[in-house]
């Protein structure tokens, strides 16, 4: 694993100078400059390809990041068996190169003819770069193809349907190795802070690390910071990333947050280095290889309690992994009388979307019906646990998992994935990234709690 250092404590002087906004507003503008290209004109849903027979022999582009190309085999294969005239072709992109790889490519009629995105953000921005699927979808799945799928209006932008979703997803979940609890004397995961807190004691007496977050990925403190303040007040996120005028990011409930997050890099929940750390491979690594007890990490990580899993992962972290038992708990209640414990937030991990300029839609919009909506695949993706199947009228399969505790959970998660309390990814950019630098500036003591507060709340009114 990778050595890092954390980030020095800021003088007075360069307090002075972060609190007037110019070292990490100009991180903002940098990143916001980035993403400002995805807004560029695009085709609308007309255009190449409108008409294509469906009998005809076809090849389809088909880009992801997830499945990769070992995984992507047993897909197309089983696709290409029941669909013989069709020969998908695919390309496994990494998740840090996939958005600007798509953008680029899916304004020709060169690029992807089905390409996955992420409720959120990446389906805003792309959304004029797609064929509206919600007419192709009410002739060829039903007229009640919202009620089959689930969480379809996450996959929703600007007028249009702009993918279906393969598999469901939740996040604010702990997950910890059964194993190095009890060889440290730990009877379980925590319940309370306070728990959580002994736990460390008794983890790091051992020599090994109690909870290894990789600060320095966006994403992952924006799930603790959700798990945070869906504790405090339940389901008011969501409201206020959107500007409704129902909650302000800059309220008690939100400062409250970012000063319980300030904390845990004070009072050695965070690991040191912590801001120097990604959450995969860094904190993941350190995780599985037994280093680390606790990590936050998501139902999509499911499939590390199935045994299969752990023999694929002996390659990469040895044969220990084997003998592990990976399970997730609920997010502990770290604010003392919270609302609400364990409540997930989530939806589509992934979505399936026709390019605008594809030339064989008929071809493409099989291959997502089948993905998405038929038998056959949602029980292999089912099977994978690395998702809720997206199909209502399947459910996971639990058979891969050995012990009890595991097939416990995953009934639970099922309900749980039922009744989410938000989605976990913010519909827009520009929040998104005001709310990733504002926690990081508070963990690096670079702004106080109420300036990141404000300035979300400012990133979020200036969308108005």
């Amino acid at each position: 694993m990778n050595r890092f250092t954390m980030r020095p404590s800021p003088t007075k002087e360069e307090k002075v100078t972060l609190r007037s906004g110019t070292r990490w507003r100009t991180r903002a503008a940098i990143s916001l400059a980035a993403l400002a290209v995805l807004s560029v004109s695009g085709c609308t849903s007309g255009g190449p390809g409108s008409q294509v027979a469906g009998d005809a022999k076809q090849t389809i582009n088909w880009w992801s990041w997830n499945p990769n190309d070992a995984s992507s085999e047993q897909w197309i294969s089983a696709f290409e068996k029941e669909h013989p005239n069709i020969t998908v072709k695919h390309r496994y992109i990494m998740y840090n190169n996939y958005v600007n790889a798509v953008r680029l490519a899916a304004s020709t009629s060169s690029g992807p003819d089905v390409f996955g995105v992420q409720a959120g953000a990446i389906t805003t921005n792309f959304a004029h770069l797609t064929v509206d699927l919600a007419p192709l979808a009410s002739r060829n799945i039903g007229s009640d193809w919202r009620r089959q799928l689930a969480e379809t209006d996450q996959l929703a932008a600007q007028g249009k349907q702009v993918a279906l979703p393969w598999m469901i997803t939740g996040s604010g979940t702990l997950w910890y190795n059964r194993g190095l609890l009890r060889h440290a004397s730990v009877p379980g995961p925590p319940a309370t802070l306070d728990d959580w807190l002994a736990a460390c004691e008794k983890i790091e007496a051992i020599g090994k690390t109690c909870f290894v977050q990789g600060a320095k990925d966006d994403w992952v403190n924006i799930d603790m910071y959700q798990s945070i303040i869906n504790q405090i007040a339940p389901g008011v996120f969501y409201d206020a990333v959107q500007g409704k005028s129902s909650a302000a990011f800059d309220s008690p409930a939100f400062v409250r947050a970012f000063r319980i997050w300030e904390s845990f890099f004070s009072n050695g929940i965070v690991q040191p280095g912590a801001l120097g750390q990604t959450q995969s491979p860094d904190a993941k690594d350190a995780f599985l290889k037994g280093q680390a007890a606790f990590i936050l990490l998501g139902t999509f990580q499911n499939a590390n309690m199935s045994k299969h899993e752990l023999t694929l992962l002996a390659d990469t972290y040895g044969d220990q992994v084997k003998s592990q038992v990976f399970l997730p708990a609920p997010f502990p209640d770290v604010v003392g009388g919270a609302k609400e414990i364990g409540r997930l937030f989530g939806g589509p991990d992934v979505g399936w979307s026709i390019s605008a300029q594809s030339e064989h839609r008929a071809a493409a919009f099989t291959f997502v019906k089948w993905l998405t909506a038929s038998t056959t695949a949602q029980k292999m993706m089912g099977s994978t646990l690395a998702g809720q199947p997206a199909l209502k009228s399947v459910p996971v399969d639990d058979s891969g998992v050995e012990n009890a505790a595991g097939k416990t959970v995953l009934k639970e998660q099922a309900e749980q994935l039922s009744h989410l309390i938000g989605p976990r990814q913010i519909p827009t950019a520009e929040v998104q990234i005001a709310l990733g630098l504002a926690l990081s500036s508070v963990a690096s003591g670079q702004i106080s709690p109420e300036e990141a507060a404000e300035s979300v709340r400012s990133a979020v009114d200036a969308l108005k």
